[in-house]
Order: structure tokens, then C-alpha cells, then sequence
């Protein structure tokens, strides 16, 4: 007998992949997430060189500044996570497309730049008092 996709729930408006589905979670989980590891380095280099254009011009680097970068650098790599964890769901239960990824990851650099410019702000701008 074959398959119609009329009768699944999910066919209307959507793109589950079964074959996708049927995969197990560690091949799913190894490509998502090498696949983002290779998207690591974009991430990791946009926000250096902000940090870099932020710190440099203000000649202000002291221990309490080095701190706030490595605390920094530590928390966005750890948040990083969420991408590739969220990926590995959505394609384990069959949605297998490429721009979830890109939104994640979008939305997530610009989310850490806005908290780079934010938390460094607060100590190379001046007091305005």
C-alpha cells in the first residue's frame, strides 16, 4: 500500500522529511552540529573584531575590562549552543530545511553584538554625572 501524504498531520503548509524523521538522533545531532561548528568561527571572529573596534580606540584596557571580555567570550560561546541544539530537534522530528539555521544564527550574532556593545559600553564610556 502506499503512502499518502494527505493523510499525515503535518503535510499541510509544512516540509517534514521523513527520511529525516527516521534517522537516529546522533547522525542528526553530529551533522547539525558540525555544520554549525564550521559556522563557529564566523561568529567567534565577528565578535572579536567588534570587541577589538570597541576597546581599542579608548586605549582602556585594565583587569576589570579583560575580565568582562573573557566572562563575555565564555557566555556567548556557551549560548552559542542553543543553535545547533534547536536544529537537532527540529530535523529529528522531520523538518528538514536549511533556514532555521540561518535565522538562528542570525539572530544570534546580532543579539551578542548588541550585548558586546552594551556590557563594553558601560565601562569605556565615561560617567555622565
Amino acid at each position: 500500500m502506499s503512502h499518502s501524504p494527505a493523510s499525515d498531520t503535518f503535510s499541510v503548509g509544512t516540509h517534514v522529511n521523513d527520511e529525516s524523521a527516521d534517522r537516529g538522533l546522533v547522525t542528526i545531532a553530529r551533522g547539525t552540529f558540525l555544520a554549525w561548528e564550521k559556522l563557529r568561527v564566523i561568529y567567534v571572529a565577528i565578535l572579536a573584531v567588534i570587541t577589538i573596534l570597541l576597546i581599542a580606540p579608548s586605549g582602556f584596557l585594565d583587569e576589570r575590562v579583560l575580565l568582562l571580555v573573557v566572562e563575555g567570550a565564555v557566555v556567548a560561546n556557551a549560548a552559542y549552543f542553543a543553535g545547533p541544539t534547536i536544529e537537532t530537534y527540529i530535523k529529528w522530528l522531520g523538518y528538514d530545511r536549511a533556514w532555521p539555521r540561518w535565522v538562528m544564527f542570525g539572530a544570534g550574532t546580532l543579539l551578542s553584538i548588541v550585548l558586546v556593545v552594551g556590557v563594553l559600553a558601560t565601562e569605556l564610556l565615561p560617567d555622565q554625572e
